[in-house]
């Protein structure tokens, strides 16, 4: 038996599937979805609108977060209240973009060009080859 002051959460969800069983059992209080793990901006949506049935909040993930940014934006507030932002890995994760995501008074920019506002630096690139594969 668990703490009632323990939320509980899970991370990695791959489906919404999986999603609605913890759900139905009453044993997730947070759904911590990455759209690059649960099949896209569409299936995190869908997840989205399970979870709201059951009035739990979802926080995507911090690993595709352009992706989240966007879901985030587009959704009810008590179903995505916010995404999770990983201070230490972002600055590796992003550094060949010319415009990497950093927040900004604890909020984040919604990106507004096309690709969900990735743009590579060309002057971080040290070299670039064309991949032909037989």
């Amino acid at each position: 038996m668990r703490p009632e002051a323990v939320p509980w959460h899970r991370e990695h969800f791959y489906t919404r599937w999986d999603v609605e069983r913890y759900l139905e059992a009453e044993a997730i209080d947070v759904v911590q979805a990455d759209p690059e793990w649960c099949g896209g901006v569409s299936e995190l949506v869908k997840i989205g609108t399970l979870a709201a049935l059951h009035d739990v909040p979802v926080l995507p993930h911090g690993h595709c977060l352009h992706a989240a940014l966007h879901v985030i934006a587009s959704q009810p507030p008590m179903t995505f209240p916010l995404g999770e932002y990983l201070v230490n890995k972002m600055a590796h994760f992003y550094m060949f973009e010319k415009n990497p995501l950093f927040p900004k008074r604890a909020h984040l920019e919604l990106p507004t060009g096309p690709g969900f506002g990735i743009e590579l630096d060309a002057a971080k690139i040290e070299s670039q080859r064309k991949m032909e594969w037989e």
